[in-house]
């Protein structure tokens, strides 16, 4: 039979193998390139385009339909559109305020790094729920969110059957510690129990409103996979703990999300988790989710086939080719090679999305990108009908 790029990434998510591994680049805002390996990029690979810059924070790009077509991608994103009046404001090249009062500042001035938090609405002091109430909190309902949805679809749609992934950014955690900073935030967890949880309610009731009338503006039968996601992990094992604070508290939030998301959709969930995810598949399981990003292979538990052997009937992979080693360092032929390896132990009986372990970096050259999605495209699964 012949496969069409929606069809082998739905087969995929099935548990099922099609001709060859589906591959991502670019669906979500954690499975793309940052801006100066994306200009190295498109010089090897002699592309003149625009760079299109998918998300300030993280300094990466919307990958141009060339290069897509360059590798045989089978993902498309669409994502909500720019959030109208509100907090947000440029401060300058350096630094900005988002939505939700959080400022963000780039890490040491130059135009290579990301941004990172430093100060929000509720960095001072004890986390209340009265100036959780009082803060001016941004309308799921503003127009500018669905601003170019139904466009970026029929786009896709026009453009070839790939697969429609919808991205979704936000969260109760990543969210919460900006506005509150990473320590208060964590703090709280034992300190201001009952705040945080107030501080997650709303939170999710925004990404919730976000997500409905977004759905509703793609068209929710054209919308084939929905990512969204935040950390619950360290390289070396769990934030917080699993069974203590995330499934009483967070875990709710996350259902909550999960089940908004398939209500009106036949969409499969891939929740992002960085670090050392292992202690919660089975709770990411439980609420739904369908694939795992980005595969953080290096850290704590996270070892391919330990992922394949107890979870591989259950949930899919999505990530797994080493950002933190392999890509940066290694050679296209060892890339090559771990690419094989990988998608030989995740990819066994379907239940694999191709893409490197979060973001490709810029240290990363492009001959090991170029290996990378090259050497997916030519695998060939030996029981592949």
């Amino acid at each position: 039979m012949s496969w069409s790029h929606r069809d082998r990434l739905l087969a995929a998510l099935a548990h099922e193998e099609a001709d060859r591994v589906p591959m991502d680049l670019g669906g979500a805002e954690f499975t793309t390139v940052t801006i100066p390996a994306y200009e190295q990029l498109k010089e090897h690979l002699g592309m003149t385009h625009e760079t299109k810059v998918f998300s300030k924070m993280h300094s990466v790009v919307h990958p141009d339909e060339a290069v897509l077509r360059r590798f045989d991608i089978d993902t498309r994103n669409v994502l909500p559109g720019p959030y109208q009046g509100g907090h947000g404001r440029v401060i300058d090249d350096n630094a900005y305020v988002d939505n939700f009062g959080v400022t963000w500042r780039r890490t040491v001035g130059t135009d290579d790094c990301h941004f990172l938090h430093v100060d929000g609405p509720f960095y001072e002091g004890k986390l209340t729920i009265d100036a959780i109430e009082a803060f001016a909190w941004p309308d799921p309902d503003n127009p500018g969110l669905v601003e170019g949805v139904a466009e970026r679809v029929a786009q896709i749609k026009r453009d070839g059957d790939h697969a429609v992934c919808l991205y979704l950014p936000g969260g109760v955690i990543h969210r919460g510690y900006a506005m509150r900073g990473f320590e208060a935030y964590l703090m709280d967890i034992y300190k201001d129990r009952e705040a945080l949880c107030r501080l997650m309610d709303k939170l999710a009731d925004y990404w919730v409103g976000v997500a409905e009338n977004v759905i509703a503006a793609a068209g929710p039968e054209n919308i084939d996979v929905i990512y969204f996601g935040e950390d619950l992990g360290t390289q070396a094992g769990p934030m917080f703990d699993p069974d203590e604070f995330y499934a009483p508290y967070i875990k709710p939030q996350h259902r909550r999300m999960v089940e908004t998301a398939k209500a009106e959709t036949h969409a499969k969930i891939c929740f992002h988790c960085c670090g050392s995810a292992y202690r919660f598949i089975d709770h990411l399981i439980e609420i739904g989710v369908d694939a795992l990003n980005p595969v953080q292979v290096t850290a704590k538990n996270m070892e391919p086939e330990r992922l394949k052997a107890e979870f591989g009937e259950r949930i899919s992979f999505w990530g797994g080719i080493n950002t933190q080693r392999i890509l940066p360092f290694g050679t296209p032929r060892e890339v090559a090679a771990e690419t094989r390896r990988i998608i030989d132990i995740l990819g066994k009986g379907g239940g694999y999305v191709l893409n490197s372990v979060h973001n490709i970096q810029p240290e990363v050259p492009p001959q090991n990108i170029v290996a990378m999605f090259d050497a997916g495209r030519a695998h060939r699964y030996e029981t592949a009908a």
